[in-house]
């Protein structure tokens, strides 16, 4: 993580300090028992994430919630914990109890999740404690306390004061998550992995921030404030999802220094309001992304200076206004380019833009592009992402996982259901051809070639209840029909996904004797796994054979090039036609394989390749059988 410099608001007043310093020792509390108050509330999460989804792989981890409702069961931890797609969670309590947590709600932007666990399974009459969230004791100097599971191990305490209120939201790098559009407190603490989702409490035992993060390498530790996840838990007590808004808009926190470099002159915005005594800053539009509500209202740099009838508003204020919007316009008064105007811009479902589905084909898994993913390049939020290309399948060696669906033989797929709708009327032998970006620079595109597996599971399509957290699942009945193949020109149209290997050519002992010239026999062979299979992990291959039987579009080749029964496997002939292949047979004690292929396909090409191929005659023994 790469901290960012923020605005220094000054030390803590004297009052302040004594409320952190000197409040609980009024009302007899000391540090030294916050433990022994707390211990019941704090609990250790074991994750298991089981798919690759937006940008969270397969992977187990640990880390920290607290309990914030005794009675209903529920879980306050952070958005990282819970991840976005399937995955398996248990809590375990001081005293080893385990319960299982059902993921009810994570924020789309935001850090911050919860879990709910039912409290009859907790025996011996035990029951937690509930930290009550107090987001308003929050104070730059005050004396706090991180209570969780630092490196896995067991209410580990980490003291420290608040610094900073008033920070932009860390930046973890490219490829984490990141969240935005909200301050974050600042403090030096000695917390680091396990201890995501551990309460910051003050002397009281009460949290007034949720601990999110550090910056590898130092001290600096990174608070998520609570005003939101305040008004998140209203509604996940009820079973219902709080209305969340977007403008797709990027919003930072600058300056009056800054924003004077922008252009504000400060008597012109103290006659709009903008008093620069009364805030340590204003927020400026820092990205927009193109397609969305703010796109060609709002440009970058420019000032917020009102929302609605209030002046000057910080994150929480200006966000509590659009949730309240959304489905209608939202008013903003902004300094833009040396002018002050007010514009109309359009709140969109938050929800709208988030992914709670995903097809899985093969070892294959692709959802719509997220704003997460969106938001690093300044990208249009259209498209399927591949979170995993499921090896040989949906997979361009060139840009690999990171690729995002634009297109599907000729057809838009904006979305994950387009996408389906052309795959329904794929036949089984038909090339798939993919156009693609890379997410992370739209201008890098590609276009590659695939084939449906031959060994291959129905698809299966997984959805999550936004209402329970759980995924269920449904069949995908796509790319099942049999069709006609067509053959496909070799000359780039389907480009091998790795190069040409000179190992795994078939040999046959004395075949160069047999015939005068090989290089109208001989085929090349691609090979591309669609997953993991009978031992073999190699994603695409390449190697070579020959044509034993023209009529019936026989082709020997060497065993190694089809020991995983799901390989998409393709012939191409003289470097001009590339025709689809299944295996035929696999002999169970030499390295030898048949592929067949349909030599009507040869037939159906402008080229006369079918009248130069020959094949190559077998050495037969004297009871008529191929030797070998």
């Amino acid at each position: 993580m790469s901290p960012m410099t923020v605005e220094d608001t000054g030390p803590p007043s004297s009052t302040d300090s004594a409320a952190a310093g000197t409040g609980g020792e009024k009302l007899g509390i000391r540090w030294d028992t916050l433990q022994d108050r707390l211990r019941s509330s704090v609990v250790s999460i074991s994750i298991c994430h089981c798919f690759h989804f937006d940008q969270e792989g397969v992977h187990r981890s640990n880390a920290t919630g607290f309990v914030v409702d005794a009675e209903q069961g529920i879980i306050l931890s952070n958005r990282h914990v819970m991840t976005t797609g399937p995955s398996f969670h248990k809590a375990t309590f001081f005293n080893n109890q385990e319960v299982l947590l059902q993921p009810t709600y994570y924020d789309p932007i935001h850090d911050f999740s919860f879990f709910r666990y039912d409290p009859a399974d907790l025996q011996n009459s035990f029951v937690p404690r509930e930290i009550k969230l107090a987001p308003e004791k929050a104070r730059s100097g005050m004396e706090f306390r991180i209570v969780g599971n630092n490196s896995n191990e067991k209410m580990s305490v980490h003291q420290g004061e608040l610094s900073q209120l008033d920070r932009n939201a860390p930046n973890y790098g490219a490829k984490s998550y990141n969240d935005f559009n909200t301050f974050y407190y600042q403090a030096s603490s000695t917390s680091h992995g396990g201890s995501s989702g551990s309460p910051v409490v003050d002397i009281e035992g009460n949290a007034v921030a949720l601990n999110a993060g550090n910056s590898g390498g130092t001290c600096a530790s990174f608070f998520l404030p609570l005003e939101r996840i305040v008004y998140a838990l209203e509604y996940v007590r009820r079973w219902e999802i709080p209305p969340r808004g977007t403008l797709q808009a990027v919003f930072t926190h600058i300056t009056h220094v800054q924003a004077a470099h922008l252009g504000l002159d400060p008597e012109a915005a103290a006659r709009e309001g903008v008093l620069a005594d009364a805030t340590t800053g204003v927020l400026s539009v820092n990205k927009i992304l193109p397609g969305g509500p703010a796109d060609g209202k709002l440009q970058v740099g420019d000032i917020i200076i009102g929302v609605e009838s209030k002046l000057n508003p910080a994150f929480t204020e200006l966000f509590e206004i659009i949730d309240a919007r959304v489905g209608s316009p939202v008013s903003l008064r902004i300094y833009s380019h040396g002018e002050f105007k007010t514009v109309d811009v359009d709140v969109m479902d938050l929800y709208d833009i988030t992914p709670s589905q995903f097809l899985r084909i093969g070892d294959a898994v692709l959802h719509n592009l997220s704003l997460q993913l969106a938001y690093y390049s300044s990208a249009r939020i259209t498209g399927v992402y591949i979170a995993k290309g499921g090896r040989g399948f949906f997979k361009c060696s060139d840009l690999g996982r990171r690729n995002v669906i634009q297109a599907v033989n000729g057809t838009p797929t904006p979305d994950l259901r387009a996408l389906m709708n052309v795959l329904q009327d794929v036949g089984r032998d038909d090339p798939i051809v993919v156009k693609v970006f890379d997410h992370r620079d739209p201008r890098d595109e590609a276009v590659f070639v695939t084939r449906v597996p031959p060994v291959c599971a129905p698809g299966q399509v997984y959805t999550r209840s936004k209402v329970t957290g759980f995924w269920s699942r449904e069949p995908f009945m796509g790319m099942t029909k049999r069709a006609d193949a067509a053959p496909v020109l070799a000359n780039g149209v389907e480009p091998s996904l790795v190069a040409p290997s000179a190992t795994g050519e078939a040999v046959v002992d004395a075949a160069a004797g047999l015939i005068q010239s090989i290089e109208y026999a001989a085929v090349s062979i691609s090979s591309n796994s669609a997953c993991p299979a009978s031992g073999q992990y190699t994603v695409a291959d390449t190697g070579n054979g020959f044509i034993v039987c023209k009529q019936r579009g026989i082709v020997l080749c060497s065993s190694r090039l089809v020991r995983n029964p799901t390989s998409i496997l393709s012939v191409a002939f003289l470097g001009l036609v590339s025709v689809p292949a299944t295996l035929a047979f696999v002999h169970p004690l030499y390295p030898v394989a048949f592929l067949k292929y349909d030599p009507a396909c040869l037939h159906r090409t402008d080229s006369d390749v079918d009248g130069q191929l020959v094949e190559l005659a077998l050495p037969l023994s004297d009871d008529g059988a191929a030797r070998l």
